[in-house]
């Protein structure tokens, strides 16, 4: 028998497993390829575990489909001990951690100054690699095609989607906090690439850790568990002594002229979101770094823990608010553009229109008739970048609880502009 026949015929019965959804056992492996069961075992469990799952003794494949029989035969062919995938999948997902190790190497090296754009940029190429790693184990085409349905050739190679494409097809229509994290940061690098704008560090801290670990949970969730970069990461150590002033330094040079493109991109952006998807801990991570004291010096060896707000009751959170408000940054109650307001009142008054609002915010005096940069009141403030008034989820449940008012609405309708 030629070398790799027996091998072949392994690859012919997994490939063929995995397009009819069956599973197997050892035996009906063994008995298809004359291997014997330990040979099998072996073969599993060490030279294509990458490609197989065990439950309880029933295996299924995942990715060999997709393999060439040349590829097979590579990846039969490797040391037991140093097992590489060297299928176009197992390429993207190299790539993919690679990138997103580099893109932490970056944030977290004190002798970077564009720390966020750094990280940014290479975080985008490791979730460009890991999206086409899931859509090759999918079969799915990720490349683009002409009229006649032949893939577009750039530069002698098949133009693949760029990640905001992915991100469409990945999650079609779907408002998902992963999704908007990725296109704020997409459009970020967009508006700072031509920008030298260091100070943006601190104001998308909370974005960038949330794509990082929105990119391994989907990585161990779609690869499993022996992907994971947390083996390879550490919490960085954080200069804290001068960190107070850098903040407040940071934050002024957030208000030049120089900044504002990306700053009304920020603000526009954020507007936009919905309260749900700007809570989630998977758009912006907000964490709480509490000490841990022992009652001895062996018992301290953890400095910090992590808090998950997600999974605190309303008493626990109410209780580590008050302990560690003065660290926490404000939330801006004005989000909603006029449009948006209308919007949402018309589900509960389906008559209500721009008209009337311009009439209830002048009825009830929610902000000045004029542009007042420093105005902030109970109901509207004027964002700079916006360049004008944008409400709150205040202003909205006041007017739907007084239009309700049949009394109050015609006293509004009549009111004189």
């Amino acid at each position: 028998m030629a070398k790799y026949d027996k091998v072949d015929l392994a690859f012919k019965f997994l490939s063929d497993k995995e397009k009819s959804g069956d599973s197997f056992t050892l035996e009906e492996l063994s008995e298809h390829t004359t291997w014997t069961i330990g040979s099998c075992r072996t073969y599993v469990s060490k030279r294509w575990h990458q490609y197989i799952e065990n439950d309880d003794g029933h295996y299924s494949t995942s990715g060999i489909r997709y393999l060439s029989e040349e590829e097979f035969r590579e990846v039969h062919s490797q040391k037991l001990n140093n097992v590489v995938d060297m299928s176009s999948k197992g390429i993207l997902l190299k790539k993919a951690k690679e990138f997103a190790l580099l893109a932490v190497s970056t944030y977290n090296n004190p002798f970077t100054t564009f720390k966020s754009y750094g990280f940014i940029v290479n975080i985008i190429i490791a979730w460009t690699a890991l999206l086409h790693a899931i859509f090759e184990k999918k079969g799915v085409e990720y490349f683009y095609k002409d009229e006649f349905g032949q893939p577009i050739l750039k530069d002698g190679d098949k133009k693949a989607w760029e990640l905001s494409k992915c991100c469409e097809e990945f999650w079609p229509g779907a408002a998902s906090p992963e999704k908007t994290n990725l296109l704020f940061l997409i459009g970020l690098r967009n508006k700072i690439e031509h920008r030298s704008l260091p100070a943006l560090d601190l104001a998308v801290i909370g974005e960038c850790q949330a794509c990082l670990c929105n990119f391994e949970s989907l990585l161990v969730e779609e690869f499993g568990d022996i992907h994971a970069l947390m083996a390879h990461l550490a919490i960085a150590l954080q200069l804290t002594r001068t960190s107070q002033q850098s903040q407040i330094d940071a934050l002024k040079q957030l208000q030049k002229e120089n900044y504002r493109v990306v700053r009304e991109f920020m603000e526009t952006y954020k507007n936009d979101l919905s309260d749900d998807v700007l809570e989630s801990q998977k758009y912006r991570i907000r964490a709480f770094l509490i000490p841990k004291i022992g009652n001895h010096a062996k018992t301290s060896d953890l400095a910090v823990e992590f808090i998950n707000t997600n999974k605190l009751t309303d008493e626990e959170l109410r209780s580590y608010e008050q302990g560690i408000a003065f660290i926490k940054g404000i939330e801006s109650p004005y989000k909603l553009k006029p449009s948006k307001v209308v919007e949402a009142i018309k589900e509960r008054h389906a008559f209500f229109n721009t008209s009337l609002h311009t009439k209830c915010w002048k009825f009830y005096t929610a902000r000045p008739n004029h542009n007042d940069v420093n105005y902030k009141g109970e109901f509207a403030g004027y964002i700079e970048g916006f360049d004008g008034y944008l409400y709150s989820l205040k202003w909205i449940k006041f007017l739907i609880s007084e239009i309700s008012d049949q009394n109050k609405l015609a006293q509004i309708r009549a009111f004189r502009i």
